[in-house]
């Protein structure tokens, strides 16, 4: 009894591999599925903003000068759907990162502990956007009349008359005196 020690071949895929998106077996007909034809779609998660980006938001709403504590910042990621109990060790790189890059600074504590409060490049930025929206605010009642809706309706009644009338008597008063 001789043992045979021919080499076996490989065997032929029925499809190319790279046609077919990676290790994907077409059909026996050659032609692709339609699960196989157009791209993936998966549903999307719930999309939430960076950890770092929440951080932000809740030392800028403090404000420049006040300062924020690490349990305030701890419930603000919390409030935003982060898992705290998991995610710590995030949280903890994440604020380290803003540390070393300037974004907020340490105003109290040790280490990981302690306040913070914005650093002065993102203590400029925020002021700037501030007085941007100011002017968009200030420039939106210069385009429209300057008085609000309540005003306006008294100007040709007669209550608006009567409101008139008891400003020019209060202002002929104090001329008297």
């Amino acid at each position: 009894m001789q043992k045979d020690t021919s080499p076996v071949a490989p065997p032929v895929p029925l499809a190319t591999n790279t046609t077919m998106g990676g290790g994907w077996q077409a059909s026996a007909s050659g032609a692709p599925s339609k699960s196989e034809t157009g791209p993936r779609t998966f549903p999307k998660a719930h999309q939430r903003p960076s950890m770092s980006k929440v951080i932000l938001r809740a030392v800028a709403d403090k404000g420049v000068r006040n300062r924020v504590s690490l349990v305030a910042l701890k419930k603000a990621v919390a409030s935003t759907g982060y898992n705290m109990t998991r995610n710590s060790w995030r949280f903890k790189c994440v604020i380290q990162k803003l540390l070393d890059s300037g974004m907020i600074k340490q105003v109290s504590g040790r280490g990981y502990s302690g306040s913070f409060s914005l650093g002065k490049e993102q203590a400029k930025k925020i002021r700037a956007k501030r007085r941007q929206q100011r002017r968009r605010r200030s420039g939106q009642r210069r385009s429209g009349q300057g008085r609000s809706g309540q005003h306006r309706s008294r100007v040709g009644s007669k209550q608006g008359q009567k409101q008139l009338f008891k400003g020019v008597r209060r202002a002929a008063k104090g001329r008297r005196k």
